[in-house]
């Protein structure tokens, strides 16, 4: 076996403490690093602010960008931290740094619990929480700043699972009510954690409680959930219909599907296949004992939503991998058995040896996930892109709307650190930020995506003056983050009788329209 099948209490606690301990190193990491949220969360901390000025009654919209977004999202997160924030005095920005990577490591023992349920084997639990633990990159949209919702989400379902899985698979009465709870916490957490939820307990319920009794059960929690996220729900239909949750829905990318399916199973771990392995052997030894649960909740995600499918489908994917490799580890001893016509019960060296090699595997990931963490701690706002911001703040009037120009068209707006914080912290109209829209466009939203990502592609104050012209953009000033925006564009504006220039640093340029 890869772990001895008798682990006592002490060794349970001291292990899963060590993964809980060396994993929560992981996810702090890029934000002491970066000393401020990592990439998003500027439109939270907008929504965390505006319902401390509205004394905790839901706004009707997001005061973000001057865009009107309705006030929408699930809202669980944004009260915790207006909470905390005044009972503590703890600034929320502070707390958009700090809690998701304490929620994501939060999130370590939860999964322990949750396969410890599926599985009723401890080594087995134990192996795929190491796996999640120092996994690289599957805690890293989990502990950015828009984490705080995402986390949250990901942890409540979990739970949620494993309630739900005890009430069809064990029949248990008292379980129903945590259920209840928990499958509210994920909806009112983060959207897309609450849909998926709701499908992996339709899989649950499927295999194993398609009795009158589980029906009842499961009508019995979905009736609860609904009864407890009502006073938010028919809030946002009250105040704007159906039409945020229809624009929302909309803005899952299907044509992403199988990509996402693909590099989810298929990623390298510091160029080495090791969940790949790992995960494919689990599929083939679950598959040859004709149990398929794991399975079908691995592809399940995908098809739901698959933007937000691989947060959610790396749990069942990791108790594959921990499937794969006991399955790799009883061929070893079983080979190793004949080979030395030994009895595998008395064998000690396959066991010392497997161990050996799983413990390497673990520093190894350790030491990817500790360079990767490192890395995404540069995916945040520097000190200079926030004194540009501030300055922005005092020196320009409080109507003035502005395009910024942040790279090339290679990143996605929705991950760009500089275009989502900058109305947070610049408290200005930016047309060329995306967040929150996805609220409003529905089926625009990508095209309107695309013609953002063009207008930071132009090269020439040609194309930016045939952009304005075609979308309606105007804006007072222009804003160019030097790293990533054109040196050509800036050059062609600098030219241009049109544009003063106000303010130029190092870091930013940013130009006044005084000749429309």
């Amino acid at each position: 076996m890869m772990l001895p099948d008798a682990l006592r209490k002490n060794q349970v606690a001291l292990i899963l403490g060590t993964f809980v301990l060396m994993g929560g190193v992981l996810r702090f990491l890029p934000g002491w690093l970066a000393g401020f949220p990592i990439n998003d969360g500027g439109m939270f901390l907008v929504m965390i602010r505006d319902l401390q000025t509205n004394r905790f009654i839901l706004p009707l919209v997001v005061s973000y960008n001057l865009s009107g977004i309705p006030f929408a999202y699930p809202p669980f997160g944004f009260y915790l931290a207006a909470a905390l924030s005044d009972w503590l005095s703890i600034p929320p920005i502070d707390l958009l740094l700090w809690l998701p990577p304490l929620v994501s490591a939060a999130i370590i023992p939860a999964f322990y619990w949750l396969a410890r349920q599926i599985f009723n084997s401890e080594p087995k639990a134990m192996v795929a929480t190491a796996l999640y633990a120092f996994m690289p990159g599957v805690s890293d949209w989990l502990i950015m700043g828009g984490g705080l919702t995402r986390a949250f989400g990901i942890l409540f379902s979990l739970l949620a699972v494993g309630f739900v899985h005890r009430v069809f698979r064990g029949g248990e009465k008292r379980s129903i009510i945590p259920a209840i709870l928990f499958c509210t916490f994920a909806a009112l957490s983060h959207p897309e954690a609450g849909l998926q939820t709701a499908a992996i307990c339709l899989v649950l319920w499927a295999f194993d409680g398609r009795s009158l009794s589980g029906t009842k059960n499961a009508a019995l929690i979905a009736g609860g959930v609904t009864a407890l996220t009502a006073p938010w729900w028919l809030t946002v239909l009250r105040d704007h219909g159906l039409a945020p949750f229809e624009s929302a829905i909309q803005t899952g990318v299907r044509e992403t599907l199988f990509a996402s399916l693909f590099h989810s199973i298929f990623s390298l771990q510091g160029g080495l296949p090791i969940l790949p392995t790992f995960s494919l052997v689990g599929i083939f030894a679950v598959s040859r004992r004709r149990e398929f649960p794991l399975v079908v909740w691995a592809f399940a995600p995908f098809f739901v939503d698959p933007r937000n499918a691989p947060a959610i489908a790396i749990f069942p994917i990791l108790m594959l991998a921990s499937e794969g490799a006991y399955f790799l580890n009883a061929e070893f001893v079983r080979a190793h058995s004949k080979t030395f016509h030994t009895h595998t019960e008395g064998t000690s060296f396959p066991l010392r040896l497997s161990v050996a090699i799983f413990t390497a595997l673990l520093l190894y990931l350790f030491l990817v996930s500790w360079r990767g963490a490192s890395n995404l701690a540069r995916v945040s706002l520097t000190p200079a892109d926030r004194e540009t911001m501030e300055w922005v703040r005092q020196n320009t009037p409080v109507e003035s709307r502005f395009l910024l120009f942040t790279n090339t068209g290679q990143v996605s707006l929705m991950a760009d650190a500089y275009q989502e914080w900058f109305p947070a912290l610049a408290k200005r109209n930016s047309r060329s930020t995306l967040q929150g829209l996805e609220w409003m466009l529905g089926p625009e939203f990508f095209s309107y995506s695309q013609r953002l990502s063009a207008l930071q592609s132009c090269q020439t104050a040609d194309c930016l003056f045939d952009w304005m012209r075609k979308e309606g953009g105007e804006a007072n000033y222009l804003v160019f983050k030097k790293q990533g925006a054109s040196p050509l564009l800036m050059d062609s504006l600098r030219a241009q009788d049109g544009y003063q220039v106000v303010y130029d640093s190092e870091n930013a340029l940013i130009l006044l329209l005084v000749n429309p």
